[in-house]
């Protein structure tokens, strides 16, 4: 895959190319930004003319960062070690130590990585053409929904045998420099992983959503978007929807990638996050105001979807706007 995919990107958000960071090998291509934007690393590898690549990303935004682009058709899976923000169409959050999967092509992709969060992952990227010769290969017709498999890599998900193969390729100190089939393997490996998981869940069996289905799931989506912090209950969003509860629940994970408890606590955590900006509430109104009446249970699932406790989420946020006001 070509570079040019990221360097639009990476350049608008001030990164230039740099030699190869420590502990990386000659096949490595790396950015490196450091102003007042953005400060960190991300790193490329597709040898010559590989239809799959790899990237590492390891940076902070200063701010908040939105994601806006049109890119090429390809699918791609991300072990996410830290990050804050959320994905759009569907709405989805990024979580820290989740894997995450994702179809990218066919209009823009849009996108926000919230700023004071580090932004650590490796992901890999597939094109059509490769993962066309892969299932003709290995599947012969037996498997062809491979953009479904990895749409349903929601942040929900453990998936720990992913989790285990894209944190070996995080750079550590010491490590030998590897050629590229090791790389292609663990490119084959995530593939094999990703089909097999797929052919073993129930989602495979479940058919496609319906135009008239996949509607009303739109509408029912819009309408937890602006209700999230009210007290949604599953039988009343299966009757907007004119699903029964389980058909409901079975088709919105199929179409969000989540069920609809976690699609709910992550809206809630978006508009948290905003709150917090705003020292004269406190981490108890915050809780309040997007549903949650026990501070415990706001501060728990807080640190589940943002990678730390409100208070420090608080302090980050409110010490980075105190320091620019300095400036």
């Amino acid at each position: 895959m070509r570079e040019s995919l990221h360097s639009p990107m990476l350049r608008s958000a001030g990164f230039a190319q740099a030699p190869p960071a420590q502990g990386l090998g000659g096949l490595w291509r790396s950015w490196r930004c450091e102003g007042p934007e953005c400060t960190g690393w991300f790193h490329f590898l597709s040898p010559g003319p590989a239809l799959w690549s790899i990237t590492i990303h390891d940076f902070t935004m200063r701010g908040d960062y939105i994601m806006d682009v049109e890119p090429p058709d390809y699918l791609t899976v991300t072990w996410f070690k830290s990050i804050a923000g959320e994905e759009f169409s569907p709405c989805r959050r990024l979580r820290p130590n989740s894997v995450w999967g994702q179809s990218i092509g066919g209009g823009p992709w849009k996108g926000v990585a919230h700023g004071g969060i580090p932004v650590q992952g490796v992901s890999i990227e597939i094109t059509p053409e490769f993962s066309a010769q892969f299932l003709d290969r290995h599947y012969a017709g037996r498997f062809r929904d491979v953009e479904r498999a990895f749409v349903a890599l929601g942040a929900a998900d453990g998936f720990p045998e992913m989790k285990a193969l894209l944190s070996r390729l995080w750079p550590r100190p010491g490590d030998p420099e590897h050629g590229e089939l090791y790389y292609e393997g663990a490119v084959l490996q995530a593939m094999g992983l990703i089909v097999e998981r797929s052919r073993r869940g129930p989602a495979e069996a479940g058919g496609r959503v319906s135009p008239a289905d996949r509607e009303r799931l739109r509408d029912v989506t819009s309408y937890i978007d602006d209700h999230c912090s009210a007290q949604l209950r599953i039988g009343d969003l299966a009757r907007l929807a004119c699903m029964s509860p389980t058909k409901f629940k079975e088709t919105f994970k199929r179409l969000n990638g989540q069920t609809v408890i976690r699609y709910v606590q992550g809206r809630r955590m978006s508009r948290a996050e905003l709150l917090l900006r705003q020292a004269d509430l406190t981490i108890e109104q915050v809780g309040r105001s997007v549903g949650y009446t026990c501070a415990s249970r706001f501060s728990a699932l807080f640190k589940r979807e943002i990678g730390m406790l409100p208070s420090e989420y608080r302090s980050t946020k409110i010490g980075r706007a105190s320091c620019r006001e300095r400036v």
